[in-house]
């Protein structure tokens, strides 16, 4: 579980970015034990998808290279803690003849953080539908995630050296990020946002889709905010990930640009329901993600208080 807190401002405590994939490179043990690196940097925070990404990793590790995920449910239960060893228990449930089920538990000081049920599918032939990707400009036509801040002055490059700068993924936002949308109130809609692995993660799935689980949970929380004028970092509300689901409609290569469209139908009793669908350049569904997530209001603040 990830919960965020009023971050400092202090632009000078960045966060130095360990490559996604040498997060997800996880150290084996006997038995199917893994243990995983931390995210380095005075101003690093638990961040609910490296957990995530390392799990869906660990799993991974333990079924045969004919078999891929297709389906991923990630309950959290404690944060993390920045710098302690992670340690990722594989338990084989299965391994039938076109299916395995792996349990994966995640951690801290002999004390669980997560828990995930992965389910991986030899594939086969079917019948085969998929929904057209909303026409939004390409990767190429987008500016940088950070010059929005930039551009904007004040405190935001400090924000999003905190919120978005310390994680290793390319992001091309499609419209005015958060906090910047929050400016002008409630809006309608959701989150858009080309994604990638800042460094190529080569051909091994389990790399793939654990840095795709990684970068599937940075902007669920935030998008459900978007309807109410709000964004993190301004003491008005603490966000956790509750649980988080991803399906895998295909193999994934996540260090190429991959079209992340996520939106909020439900929010209420101080939890909020999201949900994401994942495209790749040429307009297939990759992945299709749910999350529910805890916001819990702190103060009550005006529509577009930053």
């Amino acid at each position: 579980m990830i919960v965020t807190h009023p971050a400092s401002t202090d632009s000078a405590d960045v966060t130095l970015k360990v490559p996604l994939r040498s997060l997800l490179e996880l150290d084996a043990a006997p038995q199917d034990v893994f243990h995983g690196r931390s995210r380095a940097g005075a101003s690093a925070k638990p961040f609910g998808g490296l957990y995530a990404g390392q799990a869906t990793a660990a799993a991974g590790r333990t079924v045969a290279g004919d078999r891929f995920l297709h389906s991923l449910h990630i309950v959290f239960l404690r944060a993390g803690a920045v710098g302690a060893s992670t340690e990722y228990t594989v338990e084989r449930l299965r391994d039938g003849r076109g299916f395995s089920s792996r349990r994966v538990v995640a951690s801290q000081d002999g004390k669980p953080i997560l828990h995930a049920d992965a389910s991986f599918h030899t594939g086969e032939d079917g019948y085969e539908h998929t929904p057209e990707p909303p026409a939004v400009p390409g990767p190429d036509d987008l500016p940088p995630a950070r010059s929005w801040f930039t551009a904007a002055g004040g405190d935001l490059d400090a924000w999003y050296d905190v919120y978005i700068g310390s994680h290793p993924v390319d992001i091309r936002f499609v419209g005015e990020p958060p906090p910047l949308s929050a400016r002008h109130g409630p809006l309608p809609g959701g989150l858009q946002a080309w994604i990638r692995s800042d460094d190529p993660l080569g051909a091994d799935q389990a790399v793939q889709t654990g840095a795709l689980t990684y970068a599937s949970d940075l902007f669920l929380l935030a998008s459900a905010l978007v309807p109410h004028g709000q964004t993190f970092g301004n003491g008005n509300v603490i966000g956790a990930s509750l649980d988080h689901g991803v399906w895998f409609h295909r193999p994934v290569e996540a260090d190429e640009w991959l079209l992340y469209d996520n939106s909020s139908p439900w929010a209420g009793s101080g939890r909020s329901l999201t949900r994401a669908s994942v495209f790749d350049r040429s307009g297939r569904l990759v992945a299709s993600v749910a999350q529910e997530g805890l916001l819990r209001r702190t103060r009550l603040a005006t529509p577009h208080q930053r």
